[in-house]
């Protein structure tokens, strides 16, 4: 932003802004779209994104995504990271603008090269999957490490999934376990799922069906339908915990309705064999 409003100084657009954050923070969102207004017309860029972040959620102001990409292009031209980040989520989700994988992922990178761990963690989902960009699991892993070691407990899981499957790094159970650990020990939900499959089976760690136990039960109150489906699994089975068939099902059908598709398939599996098994009869 080139331009300043004259006698509005650089301390003032602040005192604008974290004014307006005060108010959002508040759910004021009138009075915090005209600070953010305010201070961006003066050339604060954290407060052109966050009007970027009004428009698209209709927060202050009718909803408009072409006004947001607009405001978050401004802002991420002017080195913004959260602002290229969000112009990057515009073009992969096409709001506002034509979705365009290849743009979204270069928005992305480029935030991620300007040090932002969330960026940095996309893009290495980007590199992995090959969206944006041809596939390259050891770019992939580079990024998640980045991230990583901002402490990103998303990209610890996937750095730690990459060293169990041995995806653009040398396999190692052992460092797979260490992050998947460090991520479940801050609230990761996926991560604590994995930790419990690392102890089902001994996988870096010396094996615990009580320990995984307590990992999927962890990871399931948090709604990871993976940990349900597992957990399940372990009333089932009768390991690491007594045996009850009907809590088993009630898990199954919690991680069926999230989306869990080993759990979809075991419950049709059910009913055939229940189907069958009344018609036999």
């Amino acid at each position: 932003m080139e331009k300043k409003k004259s006698g509005f100084s650089h301390d003032s657009a602040q005192t604008a802004y974290e004014t307006g954050r005060a108010y959002y923070d508040a759910q004021e969102y009138d009075r915090a779209f005209a600070c953010f207004l305010q201070a961006a017309d003066a050339g604060h860029t954290d407060a052109e994104n966050c009007l970027g972040c009004c428009y698209e959620a209709g927060q202050g102001i009718p909803r408009d995504d072409k006004a947001a990409v607009n405001h978050y292009r401004h802002a991420a031209w002017h080195g913004n990271v959260f602002a290229q980040y969000n112009l990057g989520n515009c073009y992969f989700e096409g709001r506002g603008v034509k979705r365009d994988e290849k743009a979204a992922f270069e928005w992305f990178r480029l935030a991620a090269q300007n040090g932002y761990a969330i960026a940095q963690h996309r893009t290495g989902l980007c590199c992995l999957s090959g969206i944006g960009t041809e596939k390259n699991a050891r770019e992939a892993a580079n990024w998640f490490r980045l991230a990583a070691n901002q402490g990103d407990t998303q990209a610890q899981c996937d750095l730690g999934s990459c060293y169990f499957g041995g995806k653009g790094v040398e396999q190692s159970a052992g460092k797979a376990f260490r992050l998947f650990r460090a991520a479940a020990m801050k609230g990761n939900a996926e991560a604590m799922n994995n930790l419990g499959y690392c102890f089902r089976f001994g996988h870096g760690v010396r094996k615990s069906e009580r320990r995984a136990f307590r990992c999927f039960r962890a990871a399931a109150r948090r709604g990871c339908a993976g940990a349900q489906y597992n957990l399940g699994l372990c009333y089932a089975t009768g390991h690491g915990v007594q045996r009850d068939e009907q809590q088993a099902l009630l898990l199954f059908e919690r991680a069926a309705a999230g989306g869990y598709p080993a759990a979809t398939n075991l419950l049709q599996n059910l009913r055939t064999a229940q189907t069958a098994e009344a018609s036999d009869e």
